[in-house]
Order: structure tokens, then sequence, then C-alpha cells
């Protein structure tokens, strides 16, 4: 699912949801889809399907609610909106844990344009507060909600395919909390609770752990062993993490000549959460980490950082009318040197 590229959003219902409320806004009938929403719509499904803070998931089974709702919409779309209400009414179920007021859940039915796959799109959309300024108003501005601009990453969402017992994942997804100080019903409500699925390493995360750790690991053994083998076990993790197959073990044993050390150094990775010492690598990542991106801005000023990173801190927004480019920086840490 992580290489889809082009995508056609085929049908869309979008529920709303309040917790003051007696019961949820379960949508009984379809989106009509102008040009407008649908680029709106599948410009979201594209920014979850390539956002580098994406994981992957198993359903715990194939009777799992939205597991269960996901197979019968591939397999019968005709189903779509019956099933989609299913899906609505078992979110509004599930938020009655959580301490948020009010969210918009949109459920839509895309097609991979490359090989005709389709797919579930599960969006929850929280609204954002804007003001508009209405033609022959009293008030100059009026507070109204709006849904989520593309440009702005969902805190939570998945991207689903019927369950297979011998798929590695069924689901990518995104599980950020909305403030750091979300409380744990809330934080639990969409992966365990909505979903009914367990987390999985992907490609990426072990990629990742595998070139950090061992540089974790260099340092802490500079003292036993010397800057030759240092640099060959480096360089060896970071070409083989941009090839078909990385086997960590085949690495170790070419590289580090000491056996003991090299059973620290798998007990060592396999401890920070390895599950597989051979595997399939995250090339696009590795290549991009190996690279580093920098916008340059008026005045001098640059912004920089590793090409693989950078995208989910710096967001380009479309050009204002006197043709600025708008920057946004979105971070939890920030210092100033």
């Amino acid at each position: 699912m992580q290489s889809i590229e082009a995508i056609e959003l085929n049908r869309l219902v979008i529920h709303a949801i309040h917790n003051m409320a007696d019961e949820p806004d379960i949508a009984d009938s379809e989106e009509a889809l102008s040009e407008g929403l649908r680029h709106f719509f599948e410009e979201h499904i594209r920014n979850c399907i390539k956002s580098s803070s994406a994981r992957t998931a198993k359903f715990n089974g194939s009777n799992a609610t939205v597991s269960s709702c996901a197979s019968k919409i591939i397999d019968t779309p005709e189903d779509f909106v019956e099933q989609c209400r299913v899906i609505g009414l078992w979110f509004g179920h599930r938020m009655e844990r959580s301490c948020e007021a009010r969210t918009f859940l949109a459920v839509g039915l895309f097609t991979d344009s490359d090989t005709e796959d389709r797919y579930l799109a599960l969006l929850k959309m929280d609204p954002v507060k804007a003001f508009v300024r209405r033609q022959n108003a009293k008030t100059a501005f009026e507070q109204i909600q709006i849904l989520p601009d593309p440009s702005r990453q969902l805190f939570r969402y998945a991207i689903a395919r019927p369950y297979h017992d011998e798929s590695r994942y069924d689901t990518i997804y995104r599980n950020q909390p909305a403030s750091k100080d979300e409380d744990p019903e809330t934080a639990a409500m969409w992966l365990e609770a909505f979903l009914e699925a367990s987390e999985v390493a992907t490609p990426r995360q072990m990629t990742q752990l595998v070139v950090n750790e061992t540089e974790k690991w260099i340092q802490a053994n500079e003292d036993q062993i010397d800057e030759e083998e240092a640099a060959k076990l480096r360089n060896a993790v970071k070409a083989t993490a941009q090839t078909e197959q990385m086997d960590v073990e085949m690495i170790a044993s070419v590289v580090i000549a000491d056996e003991a050390k090299r059973e620290e150094y798998i007990g060592r990775l396999l401890d920070k959460g390895l599950t597989e010492t051979s595997f399939v690598p995250d090339r696009d990542w590795a290549e991009r980490a190996s690279r580093k991106t920098t916008y340059v801005c008026d005045d001098g000023v640059k912004i920089t950082g590793p090409s693989d990173a950078i995208d989910d801190v710096v967001q380009i927004l479309p050009k204002t009318p006197d043709r600025k480019t708008r920057l946004v920086i979105e971070t939890r840490k920030f210092q100033q040197k």
C-alpha cells in the first residue's frame, strides 16, 4: 500500500460525531463528488499514504468490525453506504471513551489507478476554527468550523484493505495525539478500540532502527573496536539499507571479527525492537536519509534538515496573491541557538 502513487476516489461518506449529542449524526447517503471535493479528499489520502510518520498494523481478525466492513465494501461496492453506516455507529460508540467534543469521520472508497486494487480510507477530521465575512452581515466576521486542509497532516487516519492471514499488515495508519496532555482513553481509542488492530513494524522503522542503533553501538564500543572496523560496519549498514534485502547477521559476520562482539551487536538490535534480522529495507528512506534538504529564503535565511524528516516539520502552502511562498513549521521541540 505504501507504494501507491495515483489514486481515484470513487465514493465518500462523512459522519458527524458529537459526544454531547444523544446519538451520532450518521450519514445515510453518499457525498456528491464534485471536482473540488474529490480533489480535496484525494490530496488527503495521498498525503496519508506517503507520510513518513505512518505506521502499519494487522487487524485482530477478519471478524473485527472495520476489517469485516472493509472486506464487504471492497468485494461489493454497492454495499458501501450500508457498511459505512456500521462503521460510523461503531466509531461513535468508541468515541464515547474519548474526551473530544466533536469530530468527523470521512470514509472513502478509492482505487489504485496503476493496479485497479480498491482500498478504504478512514479519515478522522477534527474541525478547524475559521472566520468568514458574509455579504450584508451585521457583524464583521462569523466564526465557523471547517474540515482541515490537505496541507495539515491529519492526527488519525487509516488506509485499509481486507484482512489476510498471510499479509504482514492490513492497514497503514497514524495515531498522533492532538496535544501533549491528551487523555489515555482518547489515545487508545483509534488503534485498539476502533480499528481493533495491533501495530507491526514497518520496513522504514526497522531500517531506521538498524541504522541508528548501529551508530550508537559503534560509539559505545569505540574503545574496543578499531576505527577501520567501525567505518566498515557503518558503511556496510548504510549501503545495504539501499538494496533489496538487509541481513544484519550477514553484515556482522563479514565485518565484525570478534564473535562476542557480533553477538553483542545483534543482541542490541533485538533488544531495541528489531523483530527480523533479515528484511526488505525502506530504500527510499535510506537514500533520502543520506541527503539533506535546504530551503533558502529571503535575506539568507535557511531551513535545513534530513530529507527523510523535513517534510513532516515544514509545510509549503500555496503562494499568496503577491506571489510570496508561505512556510509553516510545526514542531514539538524548539530551541534558539
